[in-house]
Parts: C-alpha cells; structure tokens; sequence
C-alpha cells in the first residue's frame, strides 16, 4: 500500500464505497486530494450508469446515492422507477414468452389480491380489464391441460375459454377444434353413462381416444400451443398498460 495517501484514503473510504486500488489511483491522479478524488469518483459512476441506462446524470446521480453507488442495485432502481412490473418482466425474460406470461399471470394475482383453491375460481376475475382477464383464464387453462390432460381440460371453463379464443385472440380455428372435441366428448360421456360407475367412464374414455374425429381437433390443439402462447403474448405486449 502506499503509505503517502494512508490518511487520505481512510478518510475517502468514510465517505464513499471505494476500494483499495481505485482510491490510491484517484489519490495519485489528484496529489492526494481527497475532495477531487470523491469528485472523479462520482462522475466516473454518473458515466458508467448513463452509459448502461440512457438515463441523464442527474437522474443517474439520484440512483446512485439512493443506492449507495452499487451499479446493480442502482439500475434496477432505475428500472423499477420508469418501467410497469409486467414492462420488466417483459425485459426480464425477452423470448421466453409462456414463462413472462406466467410471471405477469402472477403479478395480476398478487395486485389485485386474487385467492385461488388451486385452480383459479374464474369468477373472481370479472373486475379484471378484457385483457387481464384473457390472460388469466386461457393461461390457467394452458396450465390445467398440461396438470391434467386435454379431455379433463375439455370439462374446465370451456365456453369461458373458447369465447376469449375468438374475441381477445382471434383464433377462432383453435376454439372451434375446442367446442368439437368438448362435444364429442360430452355424447360419449352421456352415452356411457359414466356418472353410474368407474367402469362406464373408462369405456367412454377409451373409445374417446379412439375416435378420429376427436384426435383430430387434440392434435389441432397441440400443433397450434405455440401460436396460442405468442397470441397471448402479443396481447399483453399491445396493451400493456391494461397490466400491473
């Protein structure tokens, strides 16, 4: 260490997070100045976090006393101060869609202090704006056919889901495949009577899986998930500030 800035430098670290290095090479480049050192000390984090916000040095200079001049804790403050949550999830997580979709279905859970018994009760969001109410319901639906299956999902809020399809999205091919495949096994299941015993529902349930014009509309339902996830994306991204 050198002993000519010792004093200076203690003095400099009580007043600024500077490290051993830094402050002996500020010291050196002021002759020891400890006022001049904080200064360049300062305007080197002002520019640093310009440089990585676009922010102005004023706005920079707030963050960083805020935060005590710690630049990753300085631009998420920044962050957080000129983006919406659902703007930094967005940023967060870029072309990982379903998984900002379900970051930003959470943050509308927590804003508006939404309970849920496992499932979503669907009829606690209707306070919702259209938007967050369509990324609730289909999300939930995505997630209970993935939990559950696609014929149990079929008995899940079908007509709630199918409607947002085609209003909110404009799939109206996919929710069609839905209401079909929703139809075909609602007369397999009345037709087997499957509220009588656990023998009439797995006859149903086999010769659902065998009919053709079910597997159809199913794997219409697969093939078009991802068209549906970027549907759903493209929503939130366009109206963002229908978001938390």
């Amino acid at each position: 260490m050198n002993n000519i800035y010792k004093d200076q430098l203690e003095i400099l670290q009580k007043r600024i997070p500077i490290g051993l290095r830094h402050g002996l090479t500020l010291l050196e480049k002021t002759n020891g100045n400890v006022e001049k050192a904080e200064e360049y000390f300062r305007n080197e984090m002002v520019a640093l976090t310009v440089n990585k916000t676009n922010v102005t040095s004023e706005i920079a200079s707030r963050h960083l006393v805020k935060n005590n001049f710690d630049i990753g804790l300085t631009i998420k403050s920044i962050d957080e101060e000129r983006y919406t949550l659902t703007e930094l999830i967005v940023r967060k997580y870029g072309n990982r869609k379903e998984e900002a979709l379900e970051k930003v279905m959470y943050a509308i859970e927590e804003t508006h202090s939404i309970e849920r018994q496992f499932w979503l009760n669907f009829q606690d969001l209707k306070e919702l704006s259209g938007e967050a109410f369509c990324l609730l319901t289909i999300m939930e639906w995505i997630n209970y056919e993935d939990y559950e299956s696609f014929e149990i999902a079929l008995t899940f809020e079908l007509e709630t889901v199918t409607q947002q399809l085609e209003d909110k999205l404009a799939l109206p091919e996919l929710a069609d495949s839905l209401r079909r495949a929703g139809e075909i096994q609602k007369v397999l299941y009345e037709k087997n009577k499957i509220d009588k015993g656990i023998e009439n529902y797995i006859k149903a349930t086999n010769q659902l899986r065998e009919n053709k014009e079910y597997q159809k509309y199913e794997t219409t339902y697969q093939e078009q998930r991802s068209l549906l996830i970027d549907s759903l994306y493209e929503c939130v991204t366009a109206n963002i500030d229908k978001f938390p």
